[in-house]
């Protein structure tokens, strides 16, 4: 197992950037990395494949509500994803690559990885890896397909590698419980744990955290989340209210 960042246990993480659908702040968009940014919190964001190669910070794989008819995510080329705006805004999905210089160091990432493409597809984690090494600051990456975790590790990568999972309410039996006992921990051997928070306490989340993994709760919506995470994860991934946990804000520009 790695030495962890402290960021990844002390600083509350914004759930894909710090939005407010209310203010025309989209969740993973410039401006929701932007002031998540300038408030000192650490982002997590989604990232995807498309077809022709982009990489793209969004989270769903089907992109309906945007284009107006089906359309996956893999199947998005550059021009069609600038001509789709995100809700209620004139924002666009953005690539890795401008969230990279949009943030530019000032706050760490966790960068989740999502495949819908076959299992043995190494593109997307060859194509992450590339990018984040322009990346000035503090990161680690995550997902919720243990087969991605493992690449991940094989890659030999320097930076912390994490295990998504939860209650996968929406998954196969079987795929249900095989991600909520993270049996393949075992081969991938992640670094940390990010688990659902109504999941919790799991057997399984406590124990790899009696073996050094810290868990990470998500998603904390709420002041009452945050207390109850407390008693049962290192920290949380937030969304929808201020955490009281204090971030470490942007310093002025002279």
């Amino acid at each position: 197992m790695r030495a962890l960042d402290q960021w990844l246990t002390e600083v509350p993480i914004a759930h894909r950037g710090l939005y407010d659908q209310a203010r025309g702040i989209p969740e993973n968009s410039l401006p929701a990395f932007e002031a998540a940014a300038v408030a000192g919190y650490p982002c997590e964001l989604d990232v995807q494949l498309t077809e022709d190669g982009e990489l793209v910070v969004v989270h769903d794989y089907e992109l309906r509500a945007l284009a107006g008819e089906p359309l996956h995510t893999a199947q998005l080329t550059a021009p069609l994803r600038r001509s789709l705006s995100l809700p209620g805004t004139d924002e666009h999905i953005p690539t890795l690559d401008q969230v990279l210089a949009c943030v530019a160091g000032r706050v760490p990432l966790l960068v989740e990885l999502k495949r819908p493409r076959p299992a043995f597809d190494k593109s997307l984690v060859r194509a992450v890896l590339t990018a984040m090494r322009a990346y000035r600051g503090p990161y680690a990456i995550a997902s919720f397909d243990p087969l991605l975790v493992l690449d991940l590790r094989r890659a030999d990568v320097e930076v912390p590698v994490g295990q998504i999972s939860g209650l996968l309410r929406s998954a196969p039996a079987v795929s249900r419980l095989l991600g909520r006992s993270m049996v393949a921990n075992v081969l991938s051997r992640p670094d940390f744990i990010a688990y659902e928070l109504a999941g919790l306490p799991s057997r399984a989340a406590s124990w790899w955290r009696r073996r050094g993994r810290p868990v990470i709760a998500w998603p904390v919506t709420s002041a009452a989340d945050e207390a109850r995470a407390a008693t049962l994860a290192d920290n949380i991934i937030f969304s929808g209210f201020r955490p009281q946990a204090a971030p470490r804000p942007e310093e002025p520009t002279p």
